[in-house]
């Protein structure tokens, strides 16, 4: 039995979902509503982080760990290549994208996402438990909190975070004038990583989330418009469609 503990939202869980997916590994999830979430997961692991890899009786805290987990249970379609210098190249990117696109965009996305309850109602309770939605409206003051104290939602950090995030952009396009891949000639965990961390930004329909009628805020949806002609964001569209098929929110979720 293969249970992947997750928010189904979330950036990282998104990049265990694939790198799941992507070894065509039958897994159950089971998600959580964050903050309610905390004491399970530390009956699992050693903090309140997930995604959580159960695995038989093993379990595999955070996506990274999660993939190196994988690609040694399962040598087929590796993530993680062969080669020791494109190894160390893809975990280094690897690396920086989980840093700016996931610590840095998600710390930018919530902070802006707090103006807007509808929104970040339906981002938190999304596939969640079944009393996600009336639990939610009790636990909003305490989620909220914990979010800020977490991530150190803002508007200093977030302003900080977003000059890091186009700082990382930049970088990202500038490689991407000459490489159809990130490292090597073939997907890797450094594109797997790119891609679900930037899915916040780049909305690609393949993700169940973004299928929907999601509204953003002025904030967002301004750093979304101005990416839209950059060359990450078809990247993104075209990494999404040709390495994560299209399936339906029950599919990919495993309810």
């Amino acid at each position: 039995m293969i249970t992947l503990y997750q928010f189904t939202v979330s950036q990282f869980c998104e990049k265990a979902r694939w790198a799941l997916d992507h070894k065509g590994l039958v897994y159950h999830t089971e998600n959580w509503l964050p903050g309610v979430h905390r004491r399970k997961a530390l009956k699992l692991a050693d903090s309140s982080q997930l995604p959580i890899l159960r695995h038989g009786t093993q379990y595999i805290q955070g996506a990274a760990n999660i993939i190196n987990f994988l690609d040694k249970q399962y040598p087929t379609r590796m993530l993680t290549p062969d080669n020791a210098d494109l190894k160390k190249q893809a975990m280094d990117w690897e690396r920086s994208f989980d840093k700016s696109f996931g610590i840095h965009l998600r710390r930018f996305y919530y902070t802006h996402m707090l103006q807007n309850p509808t929104q970040l109602r339906r981002m938190i309770t999304f596939f969640g438990p079944w009393y996600s939605k009336n639990i939610y409206t009790l636990m909003l003051p305490s989620i909220k909190n914990k979010l800020i104290q977490s991530m150190k939602l803002n508007a200093l950090e977030a302003e900080r975070s977003r000059l890091i995030i186009n700082d990382a952009l930049n970088k990202l396009d500038d490689h991407l004038s000459d490489h159809k891949y990130i490292v090597g000639e073939q997907f890797t965990r450094a594109d797997l990583a790119a891609a679900s961390l930037l899915a916040p930004l780049c909305a690609p329909v393949q993700h169940p989330y973004y299928q929907g009628d999601v509204e953003l805020i002025s904030d967002l949806k301004e750093l979304q418009d101005k990416s839209k002609q950059r060359p990450f964001y078809k990247w993104v569209s075209d990494i999404y469609r040709q390495h994560r098929w299209e399936v339906k929110s029950s599919d990919l979720y495993r309810l």
